[in-house]
């Protein structure tokens, strides 16, 4: 009987692991974090506010901690600090006002550097009429888009020697750009657009 039941007390022991692992709290909601989730918000309301004018540090309101993204007069998001779930606010809010800035869009970070680098973003499976109008329709999107939040508009349609069509970001007609991180993150943080990859124009040294 006793051995039965230490026999049971070792099968418990990762069973009682796992919870506690499970229990363990989420890592605190980081700063840079905080935009992309109210630009989330935003696609999911509709919103067209564009790229936040000042972030104020989590205060407590209502019961909560809330970052506080403010986009002009009257526009408003909050985000929770624990949970990162984003809201807009309620009645009784009053907004919060103080020195933290937003950070620089990408135009005034830093101007495009010439290189032999383009982003391939959106590539077609098949070379067809349809699927190059589709890719030119999003072109046009995303450079529109580009243009109010601070990216450089260098998203093209480009067909390579091999015949493959792709929707590209930094190709300039005769060469590419430098790699940029920051053009993943911008395509990550307000498109659909997750299995983007850099190609080199230059061919490979002997």
């Amino acid at each position: 009987m006793l051995g039965a039941m230490r026999g049971s007390l070792w099968l418990l022991v990762p069973v009682l692991a796992m919870l506690v692992a499970g229990c363990d709290p989420r890592p605190p909601i980081e700063r840079f974090q905080v935009g992309a989730i109210a630009a989330n918000l935003q696609v999911r309301d509709g919103l067209t506010w564009g790229d936040p004018r000042d972030i104020q540090p989590p205060a407590l309101w209502n019961g909560h901690r809330w970052w506080q993204v403010s986009y002009g007069p009257e526009r408003i998001i909050l985000v929770d600090a624990d949970s990162g779930w984003a809201r807009l606010p309620g009645p009784g809010y009053v907004p919060r006002h103080g020195a933290v800035q937003a950070p620089p869009t990408l135009r005034q970070a830093t101007a495009v550097n010439e290189g032999s680098w383009i982003l391939v973003v959106a590539p077609s499976a098949v070379r067809a009429d349809q699927d190059v109008s589709a890719l030119e329709r999003e072109v046009a999107r995303l450079n529109a888009l580009a243009g109010q939040t601070g990216l450089h508009p260098l998203f093209s349609v480009r067909t390579d020697q091999q015949g493959r069509t792709a929707l590209v970001y930094g190709w300039q007609g005769d060469r590419g750009i430098a790699q940029d991180a920051r053009v993943d993150d911008w395509l990550r943080l307000r498109t659909d657009h997750r299995d983007v990859r850099w190609v080199d124009l230059l061919p490979p040294s002997p």
